[in-house]
């Protein structure tokens, strides 16, 4: 396994994929602070909110479906040729941007928390911090899905759905129902982290979606949720004719 990872790293130097990682941080860093110049305690809490309800879905939609477009156009060269199971080598790309998102979610993390530190922020570091592993393991559901989605449908249909799914979070998070729509759930469990609302508000103290107790079974749940989705996902795939 670790093997096909540093080749799906091989495989994707100095291409978009690569460089999108950074990109879309960048992006968020630049909008968050156009929309919070001259206030105080805002910068941080604007560029995660970005992040997590738009921006970060939308990188893994692109870069996922850059990853297939990468497959298509050398007719599955890799998959055809060598001695290993196709879902095996499947599962290793899906690891692969698995650890794109944590790289990401690193960067915004570092950016966010440098920018926070000079423009004033209410976000706890430690938080911040764990935000990022938890945010990567309950957004991995969506790398099987957008995967099946840009092969199958194209880039287009795939944003759509993203956008879909997302706006649909957005909604529903912070109600008693968050932990029955997966999209609603890296929302909801990152607010008690970093104090921030899925609208982009400041929780204030009191709060119930403050409760630290949405933590865990929102992992579990978003995992259970990959898990279904990788199964499936690579079912399709291996019984699938690679053309």
């Amino acid at each position: 396994m670790t093997n096909i990872i540093r080749a799906e790293f091989l495989k994707s130097k100095r291409t978009m994929s690569s460089k999108l990682i950074v990109v879309f941080p960048i992006i968020t860093f630049v909008m968050a602070f156009v929309l919070t110049l001259g206030m105080t305690n805002a910068y941080a809490e604007s560029a995660w909110n970005w992040w997590y309800v738009l921006l970060l879905p939308g990188m893994i939609a692109i870069v996922s479906y850059l990853s297939v477009i990468r497959e298509k156009k050398n007719g599955y060269y890799n998959i055809k040729t060598l001695p290993m199971e196709k879902r095996k080598l499947m599962f290793g790309k899906i690891a692969y941007l698995g650890i794109l998102v944590l790289v990401s979610n690193v960067v915004l993390f570092a950016g966010a928390t440098v920018g926070g530190a000079i423009l004033t922020t209410s976000i706890p570091v430690i938080g911040a911090a764990i935000t990022v592993v938890v945010l990567t393991i309950t957004e991995l559901w969506q790398i099987p899905l957008f995967l099946f989605l840009g092969e199958k449908f194209g880039m287009v249909v795939e944003l759509m759905v993203c956008l879909f799914i997302n706006v649909l979070g957005i909604i529903v998070a912070p109600s008693e129902k968050w932990f029955i729509l997966v999209s609603a759930i890296s929302m909801r469990v990152v607010t008690p982290l970093l104090h921030v609302l899925p609208n982009g508000l400041r929780a204030q103290a009191g709060e119930p979606l403050l409760s630290s107790f949405v933590i865990l079974p929102g992992i579990l749940i978003a995992l259970a949720h990959f898990m279904l989705l990788t199964y499936l996902y690579l079912n399709w795939f291996e019984k699938r004719e690679v053309k």
